[in-house]
């Protein structure tokens, strides 16, 4: 024989309700605070880049003296507000390059480059997706780059002269950010 049914106490239904509503209310605002903070975190990144690294017109450059594999770099530039250093020509090379020599001189540590030919061997692309039409490889007749194939797939560049040379991706270096200069836009 089943068991009757019993009535549901309306007072209990409430308080439950009730609770639910405020936690769902409460989730809301934790996801707004997270929202802001991490708005708050690019914001910031954006100007520690640009006072303390170096402007150039539209942009400002950072490196980071913190050893860490490709993907991570690109994953922290982005958190910062920024994205990895993309030298589109020869005038921002130069000037990357001599900013990256004075920040290590006198010692040569290589910072990656938003650069890589991740998608298909021998095709370089930036981290936004776009063609790299202007380069600036080692040439030398003991060590030409790019020299990995299909095992080294990131660039990084030399702070000594500023080439570029191609590295395993979870291999660990210092980075360089690139973010908007808004005083310039």
């Amino acid at each position: 024989m089943p068991c009757p049914k019993l009535p549901v106490s309306l007072s209990l239904v409430s308080p439950v309700t009730h609770t639910a509503a405020k936690v769902e209310e409460l989730e809301d605002s934790v996801r707004e605070v997270y929202r802001h903070s991490k708005d708050n975190r690019k914001e910031m990144g954006r100007l520690e880049g640009c006072q303390k690294g170096h402007r150039m017109g539209y942009k400002c450059y950072l490196v980071y003296n913190s050893h860490v594999d490709y993907a991570a770099a690109s994953r922290k530039c982005l958190e910062r507000g920024g994205r990895m250093a993309m030298p589109r020509d020869r005038r921002e090379q130069e000037a990357l390059a001599d900013y990256v020599k004075s920040f290590f001189h006198p010692g040569n540590w290589p910072v990656w480059l938003g650069v890589n030919d991740l998608r298909s061997e021998g095709t370089y692309h930036f981290e936004d997706g776009t063609g790299v039409s202007y380069f600036q490889w080692r040439k030398h007749f003991l060590s030409s780059q790019p020299d990995g194939g299909r095992r080294e797939n990131c660039v990084a560049m030399s702070s000594d002269d500023g080439d570029w040379w191609d590295h395993y991706c979870d291999r660990t270096m210092n980075y360089m950010c690139e973010f908007d200069n808004r005083e310039a836009l």
